[in-house]
């Protein structure tokens, strides 16, 4: 592509405000951290590698710990596990986002195969990682992204001489075959990788149709053969055809409990990157000049519509706008140059001017290497959003058993808690949880309100008390923020009584257990420690109480910090006992 319109800015400008570009970027990949099922993954990879075999069963739960699992997470929770191991949680919070700019990287560089200029390139990449920064958390749908952005770099790098001579790589194609078999054992994302790439083997296979017919055959026979592989490769898991199926079964019913299920217009500010990305596309396309590739439209609309319905699918419509749309984009400033010509001129610089601007660059560079740093040097657990403060309550006094947790804790409690305690239910959802398990719990959380769940036809009535039966459980954590009706029902429950509040979370424990004094785990009122302040801080990661470092999720660690634990409560009893 060639420019007659704009002028060439000085290398060490042009140098500059790519470094800016980057920094930005990378801050927006940087800013969110830890997100609530985290802690789960890692501690499944860990016990997988500890007991030299994956599990085939529930793990960490009371109501259901002989449910066949389908774990379709696999690679994903051995990688951070193995990340906790090595470089730790801020090592892996590092990682995300490099890989996030290596990902914007590639982009760039096929831009530049296309013919756009390095800077007009970095310059479109920022409204990708808007896109991609509402998502880019270090949990499995991280790899889904990042294969997804491989796939759509070996289609391209296939067909990159296919409008001036019809012909395909295919050895890039085939690489598509065992990426998809890594991305089926990664995260559940496959299926949209999948259908992606059928689709683009479909309309190619259409396209050679409509110009040499029949004379193609060979060609198109390849595309089936690989569209074929391609299929068979997500059987290549644990699993076999049970995780297909699964994920068949469960991608069939609605989930309205989960965010990220809902619509683009119910995902909160996801829907501003959406709209910005969603007019780039169409203005810049009515504008091009550039030639309009059919298939990449046709698909790219078709991502952007899943995106409409799910707010989850906005990544994968930022990384097919990252490749695809950066040559229209550059055209579209060509013809906005064309109507106001000032916009592409630019006087001289005096040597006034190049300090200054120098100054103004190292100045923002240097507040924009600030805000990654503090994100960087801040990582940790916020405990005005995890129950940290509570749980080191319990740890301090031993209270230990079944526990009922709201959703978006139950994989920090499960890891944090481990060994002694275990969970009814937890973000793995219906991967190892029957739906009946699945409905009782949020009976709990929502009470009567439908209009934010499904569920199943087999669950009966609404009954917020049978998650307190189901399994004995003898703890109830709950958000006191996120989870009022819960609060409100269990605070004038007959059979449970509060250990521990403060205003973020509220600790119950049932009254037969910690209320009666000839009970082992009996809790006077004055150990009981109650408070409406908000805790405040961040606490180091994992947030473990005595378990810090690299082997924070380590069994043989948990399991000793539980002996040491124990004893010194048996100690301090003797002491009373003595006194």
């Amino acid at each position: 592509m060639t420019n007659d319109h704009s002028t060439a800015n000085p290398a060490w400008l042009t140098r500059g405000i790519i470094l800016l570009l980057g920094l930005v970027a990378a801050n927006l990949l940087a800013w969110r951290s830890i997100e609530p099922d985290l802690w789960g993954h890692i501690q499944y990879g860990e016990d997988w590698m500890h007991a030299g075999e994956m599990p085939t069963t529930a793990t960490h739960t009371f109501s259901t710990p002989d449910q066949p699992w389908v774990n379709h997470e696999n690679l994903f929770e051995l990688a951070v596990a193995l990340g906790q191991r090595t470089i730790g949680g801020p090592g892996l919070m590092i990682f995300k986002c490099v890989a996030g700019l290596w990902l914007l990287w590639t982009m760039v560089r096929v831009a530049q195969l296309r013919g756009v200029e390095k800077l007009a390139a970095v310059v479109a990449m920022i409204p990708v990682a808007w896109g991609l920064g509402e998502f880019w958390l270090a949990r499995p749908q991280l790899f889904s992204f990042i294969f997804c952005g491989l796939m759509f770099l070996a289609v391209e790098l296939a067909f990159r001489n296919w409008h001036s001579e019809q012909r395909v790589a295919f050895g890039w194609l085939w690489l598509c075959i065992p990426l998809m078999t890594l991305w089926t054992n990664s995260h559940g994302g496959f299926a949209a990788g999948l259908c992606v790439l059928l689709a683009i083997l479909g309309l190619r296979s259409i396209e050679l149709l409509l110009k040499c017919g029949l004379a193609c055959w060979k060609t198109i026979g390849h595309f089936s053969v690989i569209g074929v592989f391609a299929i068979l490769s997500v059987l290549v898991n644990p699993y076999g055809y049970e995780l297909p199926y699964w994920m068949i079964v469960s991608l069939s019913q609605p989930r309205p409990e989960v965010s990220e299920w809902a619509n683009i217009l119910d995902g909160g500010v996801t829907v501003i990157p959406f709209t910005v990305l969603s007019i780039l596309t169409i203005t810049s396309l009515w504008l091009t000049r550039q030639r309009r590739d059919w298939v990449e439209l046709v698909v790219l609309g078709l991502i952007a519509v899943q995106t409409l319905g799910h707010v989850r699918h906005l990544a994968f419509f930022a990384i097919a706008f990252g490749y695809w749309m950066p040559q229209h984009l550059i055209s579209l400033w060509y013809r906005l140059v064309e109507w106001r010509p000032t916009l592409g001129t630019q006087e001289e610089l005096t040597p006034r001017a190049v300090r200054w601007l120098t100054a103004e660059v190292a100045i923002v560079a240097a507040a924009l290497l600030g805000m990654l740093g503090y994100s960087f040097a801040t990582f940790g657990v916020d405990r005005s959003k995890y129950p940290v403060s509570a749980i080191e309550f319990m740890a301090e006094e031993n209270i230990s058993g079944r526990l009922v947790v709201t959703f978006d804790w139950a994989q920090y409690a499960l890891t944090a808690l481990a060994p002694d305690t275990t969970v009814g239910f937890d973000g793995r959802y219906d991967t190892c949880y029957p739906q009946v398990v699945v409905d009782i719990n949020f009976d709990l959380l929502f009470g009567d309100d439908l209009s934010r769940r499904h569920r199943g036809q087999d669950s009966g009535p609404v009954d917020s008390n049978r998650v307190l039966e189901f399994g004995n459980p003898n703890l109830v954590l709950m958000d006191r923020i996120a989870d009022p009706p819960a609060v409100a029902f269990l605070d004038h429950h007959a059979e449970w009584s509060r250990l521990y509040s403060d205003g973020r979370s509220v600790l119950w424990g049932r009254k037969s257990v910690f209320d009666d004094p000839a009970s082992r785990a009996f809790m006077p009122s004055h150990r009981r420690r109650f408070s409406d302040e908000m805790p405040n801080g961040i606490a180091q990661w994992p947030g473990f109480p005595g378990r810090t470092g690299r082997d924070a999720f380590s069994p043989d660690v948990a399991a000793a910090f539980s002996r040491a634990r124990i004893h010194a409560t048996k100690l301090t009893a003797t002491g009373f006992e003595k006194n």
